[in-house]
């Protein structure tokens, strides 16, 4: 009996012996040699828990020192899946962890903790007789990793995934199905409510396109949902959970992104720019709840809040087709950047004051037809700003309005769309230059083209060399198309060519962002009446000075 119990011991020694040799080939400098691996460590049973930790530790440090391995997360959903028990131990440690973490120790955006999240959640989700006890908490913290952790499932199961993530928090779930109509060769995209209520998409192909849609739809839903909930817990203390919470969000909004096209590239975008915005809200608190925040130097605010108007400026004028709920969060926005440039500098001009009475008058319009309800923090910005003033300045505590705002995320994207601009120069590079004379001015030919512009938006070329910076208005009369897609080419002149032998002239296409009809600057300065935002990046055109070209010639 003992002989046989020395055998054992003997046998299970070498196994776990020969696991750990395997293991450590998961971190070979042959990328084929590790992924060889990894598939292989994602089709066996290990026996014991141990040897299951010692597996996942072995591809979090892969995932740590080779991060563009990607496959690693595929591998985790398969051993979760294959080792429920084990899982379902790993998520109640993780859980335990996660509750004692407290003001931004826990970084959601941590491979390790996307690692522990995975296995845990690939457990839950197989476990169709509810054997295993997966915390709940695990599946609040995974839901804005939705994206990565789908990329390991089939796209049949993607749906099935999302469904079981939005029952385990108590939320709504748009379920698709296919059917087939009779006598017809199409299919119809079926989407159900929870509530009940229903529509179909009809299609003439294959259905997978609506299916991303879907996917990303909820995605987002699910990644505001959870920014909301951030927003809730930020307001006693734990300002650093909320920002890594934020990261993930923002990593998981740019993982969606990357396949997406049309109407689903134009809601991401935009969830983009307001999780900036959020992020941007939270830091600007931070920086204000310090006792001496000067300490960071007097000029740290300024760049935050001007971030912060920039991110406002693009949800306001970088998109068509704002619904009313879009429309009143991103004013809301705008009412809460104007109060904590009040807040930090005391005194406010009367353009201010005219932009904040604007808002206001615009939300009011708005709401006022009771089908959408004004916001206790509007309400509080009205009451303020229909007195409490000393010496023509209002009275503002933003910790007060920072306390009553809330994020009310939008569930309806339908009619979105990103207003783009694509500016080219062509037959020209860094390799083969535009000539120009010193002090004369040159004409360079940009070829223009417009996404979801309309014939109200003021759109301009804006030229930048060095210090010489000039704005060219772009009659929109001029181009070819319609407010969907519209083109032009056009040689336009720079004036201020300078001294030298070369020069880089930095050009784009920016739109201006208006408050009614308030004007921030002055018409007689020949740019734009109010701030812009870019609507492309910023192209680089070279020039060598003719004088230059032809010494080098005649060398």
């Amino acid at each position: 009996m003992f002989e046989h119990a020395g055998e054992a011991h003997a046998h299970g020694t070498n196994y776990q012996y020969n696991v750990s040799c395997f293991l450590g080939i998961l971190m070979d400098a042959n990328i084929v040699v590790r992924n060889a691996a990894r598939k292989i460590l994602g089709s066996v049973n290990l026996p014991k828990l141990q040897m299951f930790k010692s597996a996942l530790d072995g591809l979090i440090a892969g995932l740590e020192k080779n991060p563009e391995d990607q496959d690693i997360y595929d591998v985790l959903f398969s051993i979760g899946k294959n080792h429920g028990s084990f899982s379902a131990n790993i998520a109640k440690h993780l859980a335990k962890e996660i509750s004692m973490a407290s003001d931004g120790e826990l970084i959601l955006d941590k491979p390790r903790i996307k690692a522990l999240l995975m296995v845990s959640v690939s457990a839950a989700y197989d476990d169709k007789d509810k054997k295993l006890d997966i915390p709940t908490v695990i599946f609040s913290h995974a839901i804005p990793l939705f994206g990565m952790i789908s990329c390991a499932l089939a796209e049949d199961e993607q749906d099935s995934l999302l469904s079981y993530l939005y029952r385990q928090v108590g939320m709504q779930f748009w379920e698709k199905k296919l059917v087939s109509a009779e006598g017809g060769d199409y299919e119809c995209f079926s989407v159900e409510t929870v509530g009940g209520t229903h529509a179909q998409v009809e299609t003439t192909g294959k259905t997978s396109k609506y299916s991303d849609e879907v996917v990303i739809m909820q995605s987002s839903r699910l990644i505001l949902e959870t920014v909301k909930g951030a927003w809730v817990v930020i307001k006693p203390y734990s300002i650093g959970e909320v920002q890594s919470t934020l990261r993930t969000c923002k990593e998981e909004v740019n993982s969606l992104a990357v396949n997406s096209s049309g109407s689903t590239s134009a809601v991401l975008s935009f969830v983009c720019d307001y999780l900036d915005a959020v992020q941007l809200i939270v830091e600007i608190w931070w920086f204000i709840q310090l006792d001496d925040s000067h300490a960071f130097g007097p000029t740290s605010l300024d760049i935050l809040l001007e971030k912060l108007d920039t991110s406002v400026r693009r949800m306001k004028c970088c998109y068509a087709g704002l619904n009313r709920e879009l429309e009143v969060q991103v004013l809301e926005f705008a009412l809460l950047a104007i109060l904590c440039r009040l807040s930090e500098f005391g005194t406010c001009s009367k353009l201010v004051l005219d932009k904040l009475h604007w808002i206001i008058n615009h939300i009011d319009g708005l709401c006022a037809d009771g089908s959408y309800e004004l916001s206790d923090f509007s309400k509080e910005v009205k009451k303020v700003f229909d007195g409490n003033f000393i010496d023509g300045t209002p009275i503002v505590n933003i910790c007060t309005f920072l306390e009553i705002f809330d994020l009310k995320p939008a569930r309806d994207f339908e009619m979105l769309n990103a207003t783009t601009a694509v500016l080219q120069v062509r037959d020209t590079d860094s390799e083969n230059p535009l000539s120009y004379v010193y002090g004369l001015p040159v004409g360079v030919t940009f070829d223009m083209s417009l996404c979801n512009t309309s014939s109200h938006d003021r759109i301009w070329l804006r030229m930048v060399a060095g210090q010489s910076v000039q704005h060219v208005f772009l009659d929109l009369s001029c181009f070819e198309g319609n407010d969907k897609m519209k083109s032009c080419s056009r040689v336009i002149p720079f004036y201020a060519t300078p001294m030298a032998c070369s020069f880089v002239l930095r050009a784009c296409l920016v739109i201006e962002c208006p408050f009614g009809s308030i004007g921030t600057h002055q018409e007689r300065h020949g740019g734009p009446r109010d701030c812009v935002v870019q609507l492309c990046d910023e192209l680089d055109v070279y020039f060598v000075s003719a004088d230059t070209e032809q010494r080098q010639w005649l060398k």
